[in-house]
């Protein structure tokens, strides 16, 4: 190595041919991790003030480097993971592998397009052998889990490099696996595993280019259908699952309302649509106040960048429940920590005034007599500014 590779010290060097040869197999995962991404810079990343950077040597080294780290992963056949038992008892070193290949891509995401190039061909191979092995990857929440974050990690560094067909072909195949272990073992899915997969649909959303954008109708059903399962299990997921539908909602607003419409205010998949909302409205409902805080303001963010508090789908199904609903938390005064996102929500949605004062006043008529309801109603006043409504507000409450 040193004949091809001067630059490297001889103690890197070292490391590097104990890499290779498995000497540091048995490190604890935090210290091999900081191994394998530090070798891996080392290799791929330009020297700096060296004339001659020695790329088609280098790209070799790394070639032998990851062969050497994912040796046993690539000699790793269907027939080896073809029973629930014999998947087990490879959990573990499947698992660490595959964290491992986490480690080596994700440290050159935000690197010189030399280095990805260097680490996208080297690492082919074994990313060709985990995606054969995905139909078995399924039966163990674990190692399915360490895909999802795998992908994910390629989605965000090699996207370029590998190509949109091919993580296309990933991200579906990864989608399909869900939806067939959900369907097998509902009950087994991990939190854990569920969570990572809402984090890879969150980047398959949030892709800006039209790269996933067949996914979406895929998309939403899963959300819909299987994980709300899953969330209303697992309370933990909420706040995770929530992101998820704001993320929806927010980049693949054309998919509800096409820009290309004669129509402006015809709604496309209206049922999806309206089914995302209503999640959203009954966690009003509920005693999370954090996720309370988090989704008034989601609904704020998706008025403020798509006026969805003005389409008419929203105004004819949800508007009233909606106002009610925080009206129902302002009054009860138990929510001290998302009062003034409840304000600044009913004040965007009290710009339609005819709306917000026959809700008002069916509200108010639940708590007081007729006499007090008509001194009250004399004071509700419909203000131009966020901060005169929320006054109003504050003396009405």
């Amino acid at each position: 190595m040193s004949s091809l590779l001067p630059p490297l010290s001889s103690a890197i060097q070292q490391l590097y041919r104990g890499c290779v040869a498995g000497q540091y197999a048995a490190y604890s995962p935090p210290a091999a991790s900081t191994l394998h991404k530090s070798l891996t810079l080392a290799i791929v990343l330009p020297w700096l003030h060296v004339q001659d950077q020695q790329w088609e040597g280098r790209a070799e080294h790394f070639q032998q480097f990851t062969t050497g780290l994912f040796g046993k992963l690539l000699q790793t056949t269907a027939t080896d993971i073809d029973t629930p038992e014999k998947l087990s008892l490879r959990t573990a070193n499947i698992s660490r592998d595959i964290s491992c290949l986490c480690d080596v891509i994700g440290c050159v995401a935000l690197r010189e397009t030399k280095a990805k190039q260097i680490v996208c061909k080297a690492i082919l191979p074994v990313v060709s052998r985990v995606i054969g092995l995905l139909p078995h990857f399924e039966k163990d929440s674990r190692i399915f889990e360490s895909v999802l974050g795998f992908t994910i990690v390629l989605c965000d560094a090699l996207r370029v490099q590998l190509g949109s067909q091919f993580l296309q072909e990933l991200v579906g195949l990864c989608m399909a696996n869900f939806t067939k272990a959900s369907a097998a073992s509902s009950d087994d899915m991990g939190r854990t595993t569920v969570e990572k997969f809402i984090e890879l649909l969150n980047t398959v959303i949030r892709e800006p280019s039209n790269t996933y954008k067949g996914f979406t109708g895929d998309i939403v059903n899963i959300s819909l259908n299987q994980i709300s399962g899953y969330v209303a299990k697992k309370e933990s997921l909420n706040s995770a699952y929530y992101t998820l539908l704001h993320s929806l909602l927010d980049f693949k607003w054309s998919y509800f309302y096409p820009r290309n419409a004669t129509n402006r205010e015809a709604c496309a998949n209206q049922d999806s649509f309206l089914a995302i909302l209503q999640l959203f409205g009954a966690t009003l409902c509920k005693t999370d106040f954090n996720l309370i805080k988090q989704n008034v303001i989601s609904l704020c963010d998706l008025n403020d960048k798509h006026e969805l508090f003005n389409k008419d789908v929203f105004r004819i199904h949800l508007q009233s429940n909606f106002i009610t609903a925080l009206l129902q938390l302002l009054f009860s005064g138990t929510v001290p920590i998302v009062g003034e996102e409840i304000e600044e929500t009913l004040f965007q949605l009290a710009r339609r005034q005819e709306s917000y004062t026959s809700t008002l006043h069916a509200y108010l008529s639940s708590l007081l007599p007729p006499p007090q309801l008509s001194v009250v109603l004399k004071d509700v006043q419909i203000h131009q500014n966020v901060a005169s409504f929320r006054l109003n507000l504050r003396k009405l409450v």
